[in-house]
Order: structure tokens, then C-alpha cells, then sequence
């Protein structure tokens, strides 16, 4: 990665930096989401639908450690982004040393605590009788392979290096849907020929940045062995930027095992695996909206740092149009195609006719789901870390959590569907109005 092309976060035309930054993320993610959706149908299909909701129901686990690493990473970008913007190519280094070391050692920590925990922490999310054995299958190898489960391509991204970020996505999701049907059709193993498909294509993707940061002589900043001495106000400062993310997640991860919880008491294991597979093509539609935010961050932080403020202003508008806009289209795909797409996953009668009933109500969130993400990212990248937990917070637990158990309450499952469209719909507001107040400051 050259230093002309980090510089061009501040010189390019905002637009078209944005809408390249964006695509290529957005690929990025886009293959990941067809992993998640090939690994539901492989599974759905090769074992058995409630093999599906049983492997959903170790999702909320999955995130957890999805959070620590997008933690570290989008608080490391965050310093990177504004380091390179200085100049400061020492601290960008001790800042990338620093997170791997933190986050290997978090993740050795998390698979022994995972499995010693592991029958409890599963009647914990919700698994019945019927599901409890596909869950357990696939978490234990889950755990195992955690320390391979990022390749921290957002500290890829902070040096404006787009390309290689989307190679570490590309070339494991190809692997994984090579093996994925492999493992579980041609050897047997069910749920757990999935999982190891995962961790495999996790290994892949882990190596290929090690090779970036330390073997392919790139020139934007060396790693060097002196760095990986822990700087606990850097680690301090990496956290604190970061944290956002890890309450967002976390708390998501809290709202899907509540959900769970209830689903369980009010559908039972169909009910589960219905919003299961829903949750998978609601993720896939909306990850361009999430390619949005993450090609956004290295524009703001860069140009925050460099104090071009009208180009930050510029971006955020620009992000918030498309995220909207992307929305409006995934809504109708949604309400107009409810049934084919449930029904590519599912052939069991009843889980097709449930989830074909929700997926309309979710796709209503769509063009307002974005929003609240990219205002939060936008302190993230500014090194506003309060405003960022302080937009999450308010969100998961005074509007989010409320409604949802409101709602479930007096309308039991479709209240629970309901909550989300009237809590995503309030914080749109909520961020916009935030959002306004702070451009103010900046004028």
C-alpha cells in the first residue's frame, strides 16, 4: 500500500472515494453473508432444518467474540487512520502490534471458558431437547478455532489499502463453500463438518494477515518486535474507541438470547428456527448498508484528523442517502419475496409458513436500520467514544429491550417482530437529531 493512495482519503472527490470504498467492502461483506447463507442451506438441507435453528442459537456466542475482535479493530483503525493523517507511522505500528497481541490472548481465554461453561451457557441461549445436540456440535468447534476468527481488516482499511481487506474475505469464503458440502454431504459430519468448514476458512484468512502485516514489505508502516510491549494507555485508548461496537454487539447479543428465551416459550423449537433463518436473509439483504459505514470510516477519520471538515460533512450525507435509499429497495424485496426466499432454506409446511409471515415485518426496519449505525461510527472514526456508547446504550436498553418486552408481552411473537420496526424507527430519529447538533458545533 503506497502513501499516495492513503493520502487520497484526503484529496479524491468524496463521492466517488466513498462510492469505491464502499463497493469494495461491501463485497467484501456480501461474500461473507453468502458463506453465512450457503452454510444455513448446506446445513438445512443436509441435516435438517431444526439443525439450522439449533446452529442459530449459538449465534449470540458467536458474536460475543465477533465483538472483541471488531472492538479492537475498529478502535485500532480509528488510531491508525488518525496516526497515518499525522504522519505518526509509530504509533500506527505499536497501535496494529498491540491489538493482535490483546485479541490473541482474549480469544485462548474465551475457548477455554467456552467449553468448560458449555451445557450451561447453551440452555442459557434457549436450546430445547431437540436442538440442544446441533448446537453443542457445532459451538464446541466454534470454540476450539476461536484465536482464527478475524483477520482485522479493518486495520487493513485504515491504510486505505481496500483491495487486500477484500482478498482476506474473498479467498476464505471461497474455501468454506468448497468444504462446507464436502464435510457435510460427502463425510457425515453434519453440524460439525460446518463448523470446521468455518474454522478452516477462519485459519485462512487469519494467515493471510500475518503475511500482510509482517512478510509483504509494505511500505505505509513496519511492525517491528519492540511494539508488541503492552502500552496500556494505548490498549486504554483502543478499548475506549472501540468500545461501541463491543456494546452494540454484546448487546445484541443479549436482545437475541431474550428473544430466544421467549421464542421458546411461546413457538418452541419452530418458532426458533423460523426467525433463525430469517435473521440470515435479513442479514444478507442489509449488509451493503453496513458496507456503507465501514468504507465511511477511514474517510471521516482521516479527514477528521486533517481538519477538512466539509469533506467529513460531505461523507456523512453522502452515507446516510445511499443507506436510506438501499433501504427502500430491501423493503420491498422483502414484503414481495418473502416466500421464495424462506422457502430456498426450508421445506418443512409449517417453518415456511412462519417464516414467510415475518420476514414483511422485519424488512420494514430496512430503510431506517442503517442510520443509527453510521452516526455512531461517525464519533467512532472522530475519536468520540462517549457519543458512540452513549447512542448504543440509549438505543439497546431505554428503547430497544423496552419494546421488545412490552410488545412480546401484549402481542407475544408478533409484538417481538413489531419491536423491531418501532425501535429502529425511533432511533433513526434519535440519531439524525444528534447528529444535526453536532455538524452545529462544527460550523
Amino acid at each position: 500500500m503506497s502513501k499516495y493512495n492513503t493520502e487520497n482519503l484526503g484529496t479524491e472527490p468524496v463521492s466517488r472515494l466513498l462510492a469505491g470504498m464502499s463497493l469494495q467492502t461491501t463485497l467484501a461483506l456480501l461474500l461473507y453473508s453468502v458463506y453465512a447463507l450457503t452454510d444455513t442451506f448446506f446445513i438445512s438441507r443436509g441435516v435438517s432444518a431444526y439443525a439450522a435453528g439449533g446452529v442459530s442459537l449459538t449465534m449470540p456466542v458467536v458474536m460475543i467474540l465477533g465483538a472483541v475482535s471488531t472492538t479492537m479493530g475498529t478502535g485500532a483503525a480509528s488510531i491508525i487512520s488518525r496516526a497515518l493523517g499525522k504522519d505518526d507511522k509509530e504509533k500506527a505500528a505499536a497501535t496494529a502490534a498491540n491489538t493482535f497481541l490483546i485479541f490473541w490472548l482474549t480469544a485462548l481465554a474465551f475457548t477455554v471458558l467456552g467449553l468448560l461453561f458449555l451445557n450451561p451457557l447453551l440452555r442459557l441461549l434457549g436450546t430445547d431437547d431437540i436442538l440442544l445436540p446441533y448446537a453443542k456440535g457445532y459451538l464446541r468447534i466454534i470454540l476450539l478455532g476461536a484465536v482464527t476468527s478475524t483477520g482485522f481488516s479493518a486495520l487493513i482499511r485504515a491504510e486505505g489499502n481496500t483491495r487486500f481487506s477484500l482478498y482476506i474475505w474473498i479467498f476464505p469464503v471461497l474455501i468454506n463453500l468448497i468444504f462446507d458440502p464436502v464435510f457435510i454431504f460427502c463425510f457425515g459430519w453434519g453440524v460439525e463438518g460446518a463448523a470446521a468448514a468455518t474454522v478452516l476458512a477462519q485459519s485462512i484468512s487469519a494467515g493471510m494477515s500475518v503475511y500482510y502485516f509482517f512478510f509483504s514489505g509494505r511500505d505505509t508502516y513496519k511492525i517491528q518486535r519492540e511494539h508488541f510491549r503492552l502500552k496500556r494507555t494505548l490498549i486504554g485508548e483502543i478499548i475506549s474507541i472501540g468500545s461501541p461496537s463491543l456494546i452494540s454487539q454484546a448487546g445484541t447479543s443479549l436482545i437475541v438470547t431474550i428473544i430466544n428465551q421467549i421464542l421458546l416459550r411461546y413457538g418452541g423449537a419452530e418458532a426458533i428456527t423460523a426467525f433463525g433463518i430469517v435473521s440470515r436473509i435479513q442479514g444478507f439483504m442489509v449488509l451493503p448498508q453496513n458496507g456503507i459505514v465501514q468504507g465511511m470510516q477511514p474517510i471521516v477519520g482521516y479527514n477528521f484528523a486533517a481538519r477538512l471538515y466539509d469533506r467529513v460533512k460531505k461523507t456523512i450525507r453522502l452515507s446516510i442517502a445511499a443507506s436510506a435509499a438501499y433501504g427502500i429497495l430491501m423493503l420491498l424485496a422483502g414484503i414481495l419475496g418473502a416466500s421464495f426466499l424462506v422457502s430456498i432454506f426450508v421445506s418443512e409446511p409449517e417453518i415456511l409458513a412462519l417464516g414467510a409471515s415475518i420476514l414483511p415485518l422485519i424488512a420494514l426496519c430496512f430503510p431506517f436500520k442503517g442510520i443509527p449505525t453510521i452516526v455512531s461510527a461517525v464519533f467512532q472514526s472522530e475519536g468520540k467514544p462517549f457519543l458512540s456508547v452513549s447512542l448504543l446504550l440509549f438505543g439497546l436498553f431505554a428503547v430497544q429491550l423496552p419494546v421488545m418486552l412490552l410488545l412480546a408481552q401484549q402481542f407475544s411473537l408478533t409484538g417481538i417482530w413489531m419491536s423491531f420496526v418501532i425501535s429502529d424507527a425511533l432511533m433513526c430519529i434519535i440519531s439524525i437529531f444528534i447528529l444535526i447538533r453536532s455538524f452545529l458545533k462544527t460550523e
